[in-house]
């Protein structure tokens, strides 16, 4: 009982005690002797928010031949036909092996476009004179856009042929030479949207 009263009145002491200056330390009285000095810290001091650049998480998947990519940032998502899936050489009409790809694509733009617009870029490659690129990179857009409003009817496109503009590869090699791997990444159809 003794220390349990003698605790209540040193917490009852230390209460009442006028709060010491930040920077003056503090005496606490011990039983039966010298007062205990302990140093008062100064905790106060300029708060600080911490803060930066929320960056959106970007992911790309493809298949083996990279022949169809997959590439989300954000809220932005991008599906990359290659041109040589979608149609025969120098054509802008569909092949029977569209079909499956586009079907996935409109699948998606179905699930996550939600209404919002998509658009449809056409790509050539280098060969062949700017405006005729120009001209299929068009028509092959057109060609993805029709098949896509049959297989995701009530969605808005805007179609848009780019020629040989904006190549992700090379069309030749550093000697100057042909670059067929290059050029048959530049022939693409790229569909965008906003999820």
């Amino acid at each position: 009982m003794y220390r349990s009263a003698s605790a209540l009145a040193l917490s009852l002491l230390v209460a009442l005690t006028p709060a010491p200056s930040p920077s003056a330390p503090v005496q606490v009285p011990v039983e039966g002797g010298q007062p205990a000095t302990a140093p008062v810290l100064d905790i106060s001091g300029k708060i600080l928010d911490i803060s930066g650049k929320i960056l959106d998480i970007s992911e790309r998947i493809s298949n083996l031949d990279e022949s169809v990519t997959d590439e989300t940032s954000g809220r932005e998502r991008t599906i990359t036909v290659a041109a040589d899936v979608l149609f025969a050489f120098d054509k802008a009409t569909l092949t029977g092996k569209a079909a499956s790809r586009l079907e996935q694509a409109a699948e998606l733009l179905k699930a996550e476009a939600a209404g919002e617009p998509v658009t449809i870029d056409g790509y050539t490659d280098a060969k062949g004179s700017g405006s005729y690129n120009l001209e299929l990179s068009r028509k092959r857009a057109e060609a993805v856009r029709d098949a896509l409003g049959k297989l995701a009817p009530g969605t808005g496109f805007t179609v848009t042929g780019h020629g040989e503009a904006d190549p992700v590869a090379p069309n030749a090699l550093p000697d100057g030479g042909d670059n067929p791997k290059g050029r048959a990444k530049n022939r693409r159809v790229e569909i965008g949207f906003t999820r």
